[in-house]
């Protein structure tokens, strides 16, 4: 792959409504890794529309395309609809939820979750509830989220992320909370604090009009050593190797 591909691999995008010719000549040049469809999309919701819509994104890629959603339904119904990872199980522990019982259902849904033949996310480490997250590490979960978007004020997830390994001893895929959720200014920093910090994927959640500015910054930070070529082509064949093990 070359640094472009590479640099593309470690991003997931959303996009607002329907996948237009310029949308898709955009993930054509860019060939981002992830594509992000959900609830709030606007576009297709059933089987057979979501899946045509996926495939348009795959047509267009030269390498794998993960395509993830945090749409409700079954893992088997998000399987069937052309989807390879859901955003889940929550793994917070909430006021006065008993760590233990949340454990235990966060092993449940990643069992349910791999059973359909899908990765599961687990979200949002924050750099506490634990005793979840070591159980979502247990049951190999695919993937951690870093940060939660949802937040009034949302974390610096390069902050975390350095938590979720020295604390968890986690070396497995680290992806970040939509980072767009951030102001516009800090997005493309944050996009590389993060990777550069031990992250392994950036979420751009809410459509394309800053993901082309992080991917510039990307681009420019290995170029400047900033955030180190070899860091980048590890995060890329974790990617690379989640692939093979679902993904058709």
């Amino acid at each position: 792959m070359t640094l472009g591909q590479e640099v593309g691999a470690v991003m997931m995008v959303g996009f607002k409504g329907s996948p237009s010719a310029d949308m898709l000549d955009d993930w054509r040049q860019h060939q981002f890794g992830g594509l992000f469809v959900g609830d709030a999309t606007g576009t297709a919701s059933d089987v057979a529309g979501l899946h045509a819509l996926i495939d348009s994104f795959r047509g267009v890629m030269t390498h794998p395309l993960l395509a993830a959603t945090d749409r409700p339904g079954t893992p088997v119904e998000l399987k069937t609809a052309g989807f390879d990872i859901e955003l889940g199980p929550v793994a917070d522990v909430g006021p006065g939820q008993d760590p233990a019982a949340v454990a235990r259902q966060v092993t449940a849904a990643i069992t349910q979750i791999h059973a359909a033949g899908m990765y599961a996310v687990a979200e949002h480490f924050l750099g506490n509830g634990l005793p979840a997250f070591r159980a979502a590490v247990a049951a190999r979960v695919d993937m951690v989220m870093v940060g939660d978007a949802s937040a009034p004020a949302p974390s610096d997830a390069s902050r975390t992320v350095q938590g979720l390994r020295s604390d968890l001893g986690y070396s497995g895929i680290a992806i970040s909370d939509d980072l767009q959720a951030l102001e516009p200014s800090r997005t493309s920093d944050a996009a590389v604090r993060f990777l550069a910090a031990g992250g392994d994927m950036v979420m751009l959640a809410r459509g394309l009009a800053s993901a082309d500015g992080v991917y510039d910054a990307i681009y420019t930070a290995v170029l400047s050593g900033t955030y180190r070529r070899s860091q980048l082509d590890a995060s890329v064949q974790k990617l690379l190797n989640l692939g093979l093990r679902f993904m058709p």
